[in-house]
């Protein structure tokens, strides 16, 4: 009996300090699901992307494979893609903010095509993320910027790299604890350089609540402190 309520309770106290680790707290995180399946999407991300919004635009959406400019997508088969001063695309979860939770943000980027003004070269890219707590008007962190390099058309092709920004718990207000988290997403590489234009892909889009390390070492001194009781029962 004795040996079953501990038992109970370490499940307990790891449920409290270990929930939903290592969940995908976003929907369609790689655009696999369209609501055309199969075709590529160039509306932008009011619709047509299930669990995503954003802004309605002709020069970003969806590519599928074969699509037009069809780099190959780094998760599954297809990729969004985001042009330069044409909106963005956004995801609020359905999660609620914790405390006691830092939360990671990891995304893959490809710089395909950013074009120096007139057309004259390749350019810098840049892509950049906000994380918010119930709508994109209250950030938790307003703008991260990511610098992608320079495009295919120049002398390093493009390739997938992974971008990561972690949330600290600390770093999240009183008054976003509860609130429902999100992510907005843009493309932003005309603050690097005059552009012609730019197009960078997006893919696997994940969004995880971790522990912090204070959480962790707690549930280690509970867990210690009830073995140690459990021994000498």
């Amino acid at each position: 009996m004795k040996m079953k309520l501990f038992g109970t309770l370490i499940a307990g106290a790891a449920a409290l300090v270990l929930p939903a680790h290592a969940q995908n707290l976003l929907v369609n995180g790689s655009f696999e699901t369209l609501s055309t399946p199969g075709v590529k999407w160039g509306g932008g991300f009011a619709t047509g992307v299930p669990g995503w919004t954003g802004t309605t635009s002709s020069d970003q959406g969806v590519d599928v494979p074969g699509g037009v400019k069809a780099p190959g997508a780094e998760d599954g088969g297809n990729a969004a893609y985001f042009h330069n001063n044409d909106g963005y695309g956004e995801q609020t979860t359905t999660a609620a903010i914790q405390t006691g939770l830092n939360y990671d943000l990891k995304f893959w980027t490809m710089n395909i095509d950013t074009y120096a003004a007139g057309w004259s070269g390749a350019a810098e890219g840049q892509i950049s993320v906000e994380v918010y707590a119930g709508t994109d008007a209250n950030p938790i962190f307003a703008q991260k910027d990511f610098n992608l390099g320079f495009s295919s058309n120049g002398a390093t092709p493009g390739t997938w790299v992974q971008n990561d920004l972690v949330i600290p718990s600390g770093a999240i207000a009183g008054g976003d604890i509860g609130q429902n988290i999100g992510i907005k997403i843009w493309n932003t590489s005309d603050q690097l350089n005059p552009i012609a234009g730019s197009w960078i892909y997006v893919d696997n889009v994940v969004l995880v609540p971790e522990p912090t390390t204070a959480a962790l070492l707690g549930f280690g001194a509970l867990a210690t402190a009830l073995g140690l009781r459990r021994r000498r029962a």
